[in-house]
């Protein structure tokens, strides 16, 4: 299965940085958050890569890219450490067949719709890459939901209900292994739905899901939330199912959440050597 990344937001909570460095990136220990999708990707057995952008967030795809004129530079130092550092940028990409896709987009609904011919038009997985996940428990729980029913997928977390309205809320029942998803709402008004599950960005979508994405972006002029498509099948068999994810993340969407972020990947980063040591 394939993963879409979408990356051309504008990040606009973290201007004016993000005007000269997408935020994606950022870095979290020693690579940078796009770096880290990746890594989850990988991880997780999906077997390539489409990242979204933008065409201000060009910088993105360079880090990928080869840089044979710096390569020989370093070379020429003796710079090893910073050659592999290259090069393992490089290789992630090849191995997950990394393609870009640049252009300006109303939304993650409009990035993911402009992944579908590439994909086929069919099932495939996207991953937002605000947080960063260091397992991969998560995928498997919702690959297998989606291989025993055939329906899309959501990634669900606990939520403060003081920020619900900075996310997709999901109201849902037990449906066996999984839960299904009886209402969703994007970034509701306080008080406006009763759940403490947001929306987490880890999704499988399929041709449903796309087909009501295409069909909202073509009545409404505003940005297109991956959401709107869910919402629109919740009541098509077979629904709408959902997967609670309590493991670790690293959140960062917001400037303060990514201090947080980084300050606590530092120290997991410190536990780990020292059990490493011991």
């Amino acid at each position: 299965m394939r993963v879409v990344i979408p990356a051309a937001g504008l990040g606009t909570r973290f201007l004016p940085l993000t005007r000269a460095i997408p935020k994606e990136l950022l870095l979290l220990g020693e690579w940078p958050v796009i770096h880290h999708a990746l890594m989850e990707a990988e991880r997780a057995g999906f077997e390539s890569a489409i990242i979204v952008i933008s065409p201000v967030k060009r910088a993105i795809r360079t880090y990928f890219e080869p840089a044979p004129e710096l390569e020989r530079e370093l070379a020429e130092r003796g710079n090893r450490d910073g050659l592999e550092r290259l090069w393992a940028a490089q290789s992630i990409a090849q191995r997950m067949k990394v393609v870009f896709i640049e252009e300006w987009t109303r939304g993650p609904g409009q990035a993911v719709l402009l992944s579908r011919a590439l994909t086929g038009g069919e099932t495939f997985a996207v991953l937002l890459p605000d947080d960063v996940v260091p397992g991969v428990a998560h995928w498997r729980a919702l690959h297998a939901v989606w291989r025993d029913s055939g329906a899309p997928v959501l990634s669900l977390r606990q939520v403060n209900p003081a920020e619900a309205s900075r996310f997709g809320i999901a109201v849902c029942e037990p449906g066996g292994p999984s839960l299904r998803v009886r209402d969703l709402v994007e970034k509701p008004a306080p008080g406006r739905i009763s759940s403490s599950l947001r929306v987490f960005g880890r999704y499988i979508v399929t041709r449903p899901v796309l087909d009501a994405l295409q069909d909202r972006l073509l009545k409404t002029s505003g940005e297109l939330q991956l959401t709107e498509g869910y919402a629109q099948v919740l009541e098509t068999p077979p629904g709408v199912l959902a997967v609670e994810f309590s493991g670790e993340t690293y959140d960062c969407g917001t400037p303060s959440e990514y201090a947080q972020a980084v300050s606590q990947y530092r120290l997991a980063a410190v536990d780990a050597h020292a059990v490493g040591v011991a």
